[in-house]
């Protein structure tokens, strides 16, 4: 079974118990958490870089303070690795209001979110997130030096309501 490191930047929200709370973790697995206080409007790429660093699994798997993985989640994780072993899984992730990010296998700007990559911790692949918020998660995946599978499941889901392309979306109770 693989070694995965979670990987979670954190403002400090109290959603964080909640985000730690949804992971099925196994004994092999780690956790870091890398706290972006004072907050540095970098929108935690500089905290994901940090554990990066630091991360000692098989694979990294990034999700933000406050959102959460879905339950069974580790199960798929395991089962993708399985499958396409050294490739990045882009799997699905869905907002409060229930619609699913990705729909399209399309490598493209906002079509990518950060709790859905999950990576080998080959650092000669890796691309560093780039600072600042404008399209990092789709420069971190286009800088992958490997094959992407697309994994048409939900991993997790968003914990806020979340504004993309003018749409406010509505919470979504799924726990």
């Amino acid at each position: 079974m693989a070694k995965i490191s979670f990987i979670i930047p954190t403002m400090g929200r109290d959603s964080l118990g909640r985000t730690l709370r949804s992971i099925e973790r196994q004994p092999q697995d780690e956790i870091l958490i890398e706290a972006d206080i004072p907050k540095s409007n970098l929108w935690g790429n500089n905290c994901r870089n940090s554990a990066m660093q630091r991360a000692t699994g098989d694979y990294l798997a990034f999700i933000d303070d406050d959102d959460f993985y879905v339950k069974g989640h580790r199960e798929r994780m395991e089962k993708a690795i399985q499958e396409h072993p050294g490739s990045l899984l882009l799997f699905q992730m869905r907002f409060p209001n229930g619609e699913v990010l990705w729909k399209d296998k399309d490598k493209v700007p906002g079509n990518i979110g950060t709790p859905m990559i999950l990576v080998p911790n080959d650092k000669s692949k890796l691309h560093f997130w780039k600072e600042g918020r404008n399209m990092a998660d789709f420069i971190f995946v286009d800088h992958w030096k490997g094959d992407i599978v697309w994994i048409e499941e939900v991993l997790t889901e968003l914990g806020h309501p979340y504004v993309n392309f003018g749409i406010e979306y509505e919470k979504h109770e799924n726990e």
